[in-house]
């Protein structure tokens, strides 16, 4: 049977689909990056918040979303795509950090940093933006 393709405006079945899938991705974001920002705290339960959020929860969301019809099984189809993208982003870090990982300051730059040699220092931002016209206006204006 061929497939159709058209546009046309979406229905409530199709906006509620898209709502429950991006609910689940974007909650199980929030929930994995919390779990994984927090584990190196935890001591030696570290590796197995991380590995366990990190290969579980994928897990779950695609065994939900196989067995499950409805609002749940969109839902639970969110779960296995947002926590996969994050196994997706973090696993070649963890595995190969010295490739993955971030890089180090090297020697040379945290002397420069503690010496404050070669920083350009950034402006306050809109924050103070304010009071730095107005003093910029008080040194240009001439007085006679």
């Amino acid at each position: 049977m061929a497939q159709e393709l058209a546009i046309a405006a979406p229905g409530t079945e199709e906006m509620t689909k898209v709502a429950a899938v991006v609910a689940g991705a974007s909650i199980t974001g929030v929930v994995q990056g919390i779990i994984v920002k927090m584990a190196p705290g935890m001591g030696a339960a570290a590796p197995i918040l991380t590995w366990g959020s990190l290969l579980g929860t994928p897990i779950v969301g695609i065994g939900g979303a196989l067995f499950t019809r409805g609002i749940l099984g969109d839902l639970l189809q969110g779960i296995a795509a947002g926590s996969s993208a994050i196994l997706g982003y973090t696993l070649p870090a963890m595995l190969a950090p010295e490739v993955f990982g971030r890089k180090g300051l090297t020697a040379e730059q945290r002397a420069a940093l503690a010496t404050g040699r070669d920083i350009k220092l950034l402006g306050g931002g809109l924050s103070d933006a304010a009071q730095r016209a107005q003093q910029a206006a008080v040194r240009s204006s001439v007085e006679f």
